[in-house]
C-alpha cells in the first residue's frame, strides 16, 4: 500500500479547506500541511497496525501484521491452527514442537508442488520450512478422514490363538 498518495489527498483536503479564507489562511494552510506530512504517514501505519490487531483477534487461527518495505506499510495475513496458535510461541502454528530436538529430513516434491508450496509460504509470510512444519502438524491434528483411517477403525488380524479345554 503506498502511503504517499493518501498523505497528498489529506494535504489537498487542508489546502482546499485553507483556500476558503484570506490570502493569510491559505498560507498558514501550506505551513501546516508541508509540517504534518510526515507524522500524518506515522498515524496511518499506527491505525493499519490498530486494524490489524483487531483483526487478528477476530479471527482465531489468523495473525494481520503489517511489515514495512521502504516507505509504504504491506499488510500480511497468516493462518494456523488455533490449537497450534492458542499453545505455541507468538502464535506460529506448529510452534509447539518449537522445544523439540530438530530433525533433517530430505523431501523430494515433484517441481509443480514445491512450486506450490513456496507460494503458500510466501503467502503465509513464512519459510518454506516453517510452512512445511505447520502443514504437517495441522495434518496430524486433523480430523478422521485426512487421508488416513482412525487407528480405532483399523483392522486387527483375524487370527485366533490358544486352545480349548473342554
Amino acid at each position: 500500500m503506498e502511503l504517499s498518495p493518501i498523505v497528498e489527498a489529506i494535504g489537498d483536503d487542508l489546502r482546499r479547506a485553507g483556500a476558503v479564507g484570506t490570502e493569510e489562511t491559505r498560507r498558514i494552510a501550506d505551513l501546516l500541511v508541508t509540517s504534518v506530512e510526515a507524522p500524518l504517514g506515522l498515524r496511518v501505519i499506527e491505525a493499519l497496525q490498530e486494524a490489524a490487531r483487531e483483526l487478528s483477534d477476530s479471527f482465531p487461527g489468523a495473525q494481520v501484521e503489517v511489515r514495512m518495505q521502504g516507505r509504504d506499510p504491506v499488510l500480511t495475513l497468516s493462518l494456523s491452527s488455533p490449537a497450534r496458535s492458542a499453545g505455541g510461541a507468538e502464535g506460529e502454528p506448529g510452534a509447539s514442537y518449537g522445544e523439540d530436538e530438530l530433525a533433517r529430513l530430505t523431501l523430494r516434491l515433484p517441481e509443480s508442488l514445491k512450486n506450490q508450496v513456496e507460494r503458500a509460504a510466501w503467502r503465509a509470510g513464512t519459510s518454506i520450512n516453517s510452512w512445511i512444519v505447520s502443514a504437517v502438524a495441522r495434518a496430524l491434528d486433523a480430523p478422521a478422514g485426512f487421508g488416513f483411517p482412525p487407528a480405532s477403525s483399523r483392522r486387527l488380524p483375524r487370527r485366533m490363538t490358544g486352545y480349548v479345554q473342554g
